[in-house]
C-alpha cells in the first residue's frame, strides 16, 4: 500500500460515513448523492471525441449519430471514421466540421415481442410494468457480412443520424440531418 498520498477519507478531520453526516441520516445522504452524480453522468454529452487536442465546445464540434437505437428494422453501427477503428460502434461521435469518411455495418432486427402473462393492470386500463431487460432480447434477422464505406459532412453544431435502408446485397446508409 502506498503511504505517501493522504486519500480523502484519510484525513482525521472527515467521517468516511458520507463525509460526517450523522449514521441515522447517512443512508439517505450516500442515496441522494449517488443520484446527483448519476443524473450529472446521464446528463453529460456521452460522446467520442475523434479528434486531436482537447474537447471543444458543442458549438465548435458536429454529432454523428449511430443508428444503433432501433427496436426493430436496420441498425448500423459504425466501425470506423477516417480510417481509426471506435471502441463502441454505438456510441455518438464528435467531429471536427468537414467530410468524414464512415465504415458501417448493419443489422436487421426483428420487431421486439413482449410476451408474458396477463396482468390485472391491463384489464383495468393500467400499462403493465416494463418487463426485465432479460426478458427484452435482440432478435437478430440479418447481419450485413461486410462493411460499408459513406461520406458524412458535418457541420460545427450539426448533427447527423446514419439512416440505413434494405438489406441482403442491396443494404445500403447515408447520413441525415437531425434538424
Amino acid at each position: 500500500m502506498n503511504h505517501d498520498r493522504v486519500g480523502f477519507f484519510d484525513s482525521p478531520n472527515l467521517d468516511p460515513r458520507c463525509v460526517g453526516i450523522s449514521s441515522r441520516r447517512s443512508g439517505s445522504a450516500c442515496l441522494i448523492l449517488t443520484g446527483l452524480i448519476a443524473m450529472g453522468c446521464a446528463l453529460g454529452t456521452g460522446q467520442k471525441q475523434m479528434y486531436e487536442g482537447p474537447p471543444l465546445p458543442k458549438e465548435q464540434v458536429g454529432i454523428v449519430r449511430s443508428g444503433c437505437g432501433m427496436d426493430s428494422g436496420l441498425s448500423i453501427r459504425v466501425m470506423q471514421i477516417d480510417g481509426k477503428d471506435v471502441s463502441d460502434p454505438c456510441a455518438d461521435f464528435a467531429l471536427l466540421p468537414g467530410e468524414h469518411q464512415l465504415e458501417v455495418g448493419a443489422k436487421r432486427l426483428a420487431p421486439a415481442l413482449q410476451t408474458g402473462t396477463l396482468r390485472s393492470g391491463a384489464v383495468l386500463g393500467a400499462p403493465p410494468p416494463p418487463f426485465p431487460a432479460e426478458a427484452r432480447q435482440e432478435h437478430v434477422l440479418w447481419t450485413s457480412p461486410s462493411t460499408l464505406r459513406i461520406t458524412c459532412t458535418v457541420g460545427a453544431g450539426q448533427e447527423v443520424i446514419i439512416i440505413g435502408s434494405g438489406m441482403g446485397e442491396e443494404w445500403g446508409a447515408r447520413c441525415q440531418s437531425s434538424r
